[in-house]
């Protein structure tokens, strides 16, 4: 206890100095000066919903930085490492358990000033506690104590039916990753902790949804619409599975006339009408696709199933705007494993956000502030921490990683949220990493009470181990915003969108004035994978339109924002081209839609926009074999020798053109719409002139018959009267030496 109590107090001068550097000067611990604002009302005002990554919080911009802030009273709080410290009295089986997990059966493991009642009423929020009085009996007359919603990982070749009885239900099995999701009693958690054959056992944290009579506006400018009306292309033939939170009202745009009446809908258990949304942008631009809708799931098991239940009913387009906010960034977690697997086994094009983080992240590698091992965001700088403001009743999710593998990481990193309101860290987490533990720590915190609006600083600190890069992402729920100090849009795509052959798609305003312009949230790559080998990534692969028109069906925004807008209009237009060639491959479609983007951004590929705002037309134009729609003159051409005579030809696409007579090439023009060739002295004969129009997608031909004579055509005419009366009888004869054989005779 004697040396805890050093350790304790060694960390207190460390944070102060950390923080004194903040301020550029010294601090007198004794007079606290209260913390400075610098955000804007927009940062305050923001009552944006949880769970959405659909309409995006606060924008970044270059004014929402925090000023210095004064900490000096921090040295009188319950400090992180005080919590980090009760590692050291943990047994094998708690430190398998996740923070949260942890403070629901040791209460000295909970920040200053939470209690278990707080904290469960927090997890019930996201849906990984339920009280005993709200548990209904089991089949077999069990009661339940409290229960949590917990992912269960077993060390290799272990089954999950291992379990069974130390659990009061299981959800949801993966054989193959040696995982179970279940419901377990509060009080059985340490008992299944103890079990050898379990790894780690953590909540199952709750998917982030990446957000007719209306018509979305990414209609006309990705051009799907001239796409059905130059060519009667609407979808027809092709299947489109959409993967979001749910479709509760979806009747109702059914009855508006946004949605079919021919809907499959083969699974609605969460709850929500993001789902409803997203079918209208579809149906919208691809009304000729049949529709199909599952939910997302309660975790990545089922999320997976998901997948698997699309593809089986047929779907050749599948899109989601799920993010699974612990799934590993340095590697390939469950849920990018299995789309990659599922993609390598079935002809389909898998679409999905690439999620809203842009001005929400954090990633570089681990930086002390001098004397701490605290990390410092800023490398240097003089606000070395993450910033957020939040109001009474703000709520926040916060999900830090580092690059070691999952399952294996033995450097220990820890957690927390600072309140400079109340000068203590108001949250925590403190996961134990020694050999066998996965790098996540994750902070779920609501400002509870009338707290006043107040800034806080999320801090990182080295338990133990070596440096690593760390990544931050944050998830702002109503009432909090993010200050700009220290975020980076770099690198802020990870999971299953940024599996190669995946469509990771960005996001543009439909109200920005000519397109061209990232949303500023828009998550940006490349994607860093370290595991198993390290590899960097090019994401996002495209980008759509946000800020479009939905009808609001079931309360839903009637201004759908968000990368959870982009991704459906990219799915419409691959389903609008692939059903007008369903010949082509799912890769084959997907190379289109890539090369005949506007390239926006750096010239060529750029981690900001990919390949660019994905272009309908020009990507049905890229596969339509060129027609000519002009030649002139009419054939067949008649001439004498030695004249001069032009022939020319217009296209409906860039192509080369070959001139050709009797089969020898006379002309090449190449990349023209319009080509032109002049015989300057005819030759005597018949001849076929031919045009050969041909680019990538196909050829058309054209061919004139010219024929060219010696000299004037030879006209003769006479008549023999025949002797008689009235009416006289006339017999005529004539010869042309015309080839066309035309005669003209006047009298």
């Amino acid at each position: 206890m004697k040396q805890k109590t050093k350790k304790f107090w060694a960390f207190f001068i460390v944070l102060a100095v950390g923080f004194s550097s903040l301020n550029g000067m010294a601090i007198a611990a004794n007079n606290p000066v209260k913390p400075t604002v610098d955000a804007p009302d927009e940062m305050v005002n923001n009552t944006l919903p949880v769970f959405t990554m659909a309409i995006p919080s606060v924008s970044s911009k270059s004014s929402n930085t925090i000023a210095t802030k004064d900490v000096s009273s921090l040295s009188k709080t319950k400090s992180i490492l005080q919590i980090e410290n009760v590692k050291s009295t943990l047994t094998d089986a708690q430190k398998k358990l996740s923070t949260d997990l942890l403070q629901l059966v040791n209460s000295s493991s909970l920040p200053e000033g939470q209690n278990r009642e707080n904290l469960k009423m927090q997890m019930e929020n996201l849906g990984q506690f339920r009280p005993a009085s709200s548990v209904s009996l089991a089949i077999d007359g069990r009661v339940a104590d409290d229960l949590v919603y917990v992912y269960i990982y077993l060390k290799p070749f272990e089954g999950t039916q291992t379990i069974e009885s130390y659990v009061w239900e299981i959800t949801d099995m993966d054989e193959e990753n040696h995982l179970a999701v279940a419901w377990v009693e509060v009080k059985d958690l340490e008992t299944l902790a103890s079990q050898e054959l379990v790894r780690t056992i953590r909540t199952v944290i709750p998917p982030f949804v990446r957000i007719g009579s209306v018509t979305t506006e990414g209609d006309a400018i990705h051009r799907t619409a001239d796409v059905r009306s130059n060519y009667s292309q609407s979808g027809s033939g092709m299947k489109i599975g959409i993967i979001s939170d749910g479709v509760d009202h979806w009747t109702d745009a059914q009855i508006s006339g946004d949605l079919p009446a021919g809907l499959t809908v083969l699974s609605n258990t969460q709850g929500g009408d993001e789902g409803t949304a997203m079918l209208e942008i579809v149906h919208d631009m691809a009304p000729g696709a049949d529709l199909y809708f599952h939910d997302c799931g309660a975790n990545t098991v089922a999320f997976n199933d998901a997948i698997d239940d699309l593809v089986a009913a047929g779907c050749d387009v599948v899109c989601d705007d799920i993010g699974w906010i612990a799934q590993p960034f340095f590697e390939d977690g469950t849920v990018a494993s299995h789309l990659a697997s599922v993609l390598a086994s079935n002809d389909i094009i898998y679409v999905s956000s690439a999620g809203n983080a842009g001005n929400k992240h954090y990633q570089g590698d681990y930086y002390p502030i001098s004397g701490s091992t605290q990390h410092d965001f800023s490398h240097g700088g003089t606000t070395p921490y993450l910033y957020l403001q939040m109001q009474a009743g703000g709520s926040v999710r916060i999900v830090l990683q580092w690059n070691d593998q999952f399952g294996y990481s033995g450097n220990d990193y820890d957690l927390g949220l600072y309140s400079f309101n109340s000068a203590s860290y108001v949250a925590a987490s403190v996961n134990t990493q020694n050999g066998d533990d996965d790098p996540l720590e994750f902070i779920s915190y609501t400002v509870s009470g009338g707290t006043a609006t107040g800034d806080y600083a999320i801090v990182v600190d080295k338990y133990s181990g070596v440096g690593k890069t760390l990544e931050v992402f944050i998830y702002p729920g109503p009432g909090c915003g993010v200050y700009t100090n220290n975020i980076d849009p770099v690198d802020s795509i990870f999971g299953h969108a940024a599996v190669p052959n995946a469509i990771a798609v960005g996001a543009i305003d439909a109200n920005d004035p000519g397109n061209d312009d990232i949303e500023p949230f828009s998550s940006q790559g490349p994607v860093t994978i370290s595991y198993p080998t390290p590899v960097s990534r090019p994401k996002p692969d495209i980008s759509g339109i946000d800020g479009v028109a939905v009808t609001g069906a079931g309360g839903f925004p009637d201004d759908f924002h968000g990368t959870s807008a982009a991704a459906p209009h990219i799915a419409a237009i691959a389903a609008q081209i692939w059903g007008a060639y369903p010949d082509k491959t799912g890769n084959e479609i997907r190379t289109m839609l890539y090369s005949s983007a506007v390239d926006l951004g750096s010239a060529g590929y750029d981690s900001v926009f990919g390949y660019g705002r994905s272009d309908a037309l020009e990507a049905f134009e890229s596969i339509v074999p060129p027609t000519v729609k002009t030649f002139n003159p009419s054939s067949p051409v008649s001439d004498v020798e030695g004249v001069t005579r032009e022939f020319n030809l217009t296209t409906d696409q860039t192509v080369t053109v070959n001139l050709l007579i009797n089969g020898t090439i006379v002309q090449t023009n190449t990349s023209v719409t319009f080509a032109s060739y002049t015989n300057t002295s005819a030759t005597l004969g018949t001849w076929n002139v031919s045009a050969v129009a041909s680019n990538e997608n196909g050829t058309d031909m054209k061919t004139w018959i010219w024929n060219v004579s010696d000299t004037d055509p030879i006209a003769e005419f006479s008549a023999i009267p025949q002797i008689g009366f009235k009416p006289l009888v006339v017999n005529f004869t004539d010869l042309s030496s015309s080839y066309d054989g035309i005669v003209s005779w006047f009298w």
